[in-house]
Parts: C-alpha cells; structure tokens; sequence
C-alpha cells in the first residue's frame, strides 16, 4: 500500500522519546516522505524485528496522506531497536519515531 500524496514541510528535527508504555509492541513514525510504501518501511526496519502491521494516517476529508503512521512488531526488543533508529534517513528524510500505545 502506499500513501496518497500532499505537501511536505521544512521544520527542523528534533526527536524526543516519551515514556515507553509497559508491554509496547507499536511506534509512531513521522516526517515520512509521501513516496513510502510498506514494502519500504519493512526494509528500514528490517534489521529490528518483525514488522506485523503498518497503518498509515490519512486526512478524513481529501484522504491525503499526513506523513505518519504507526509500525506494529512481534515483540517490545524489536521496539527497543527500531526507536533507535530515529533520526536516521528514509527516502531523503530524517524519520521520527517515537513509542506508541
């Protein structure tokens, strides 16, 4: 799947981590280009773990993608690896991560 397209913003980045949920299985992603796909996201995260759901966050009205989503995997030790990937480049751009419920 990939998202349908929209603007992209030029905000500086900054990544800050909130408190790990006990049991956290799931990340937020953002600042994603509007060219990722699942297949793309999967590969990033490859070397963390197994990716079991992605979601992607879309306008309700015009259905344009907003460059986040949320990534799922099979356990908390791939969560722990993966949101130390922040920062990192995906498609060109710096990926925030972040812990999710």
């Amino acid at each position: 799947a990939r998202p349908r397209g929209g603007a992209a913003g030029g905000k500086k980045f900054e990544n800050k981590l909130s408190e790990k949920p006990e049991g956290c299985t799931k990340i937020f992603c953002g600042n994603l280009s509007w060219d990722i796909d699942d297949d793309q996201m999967k590969s990033f995260f490859k070397d963390c773990g197994d990716v079991t759901a992605i979601r992607w966050l879309t306008d309700r009205n015009s259905g344009d993608f907003k460059g986040v989503g949320f990534v799922d995997f099979s356990s908390e030790n791939a969560v722990d690896l993966a949101v130390k990937k922040a920062g990192e480049r995906l498609l060109g751009r710096p990926i925030r991560i972040d812990f999710a419920n």
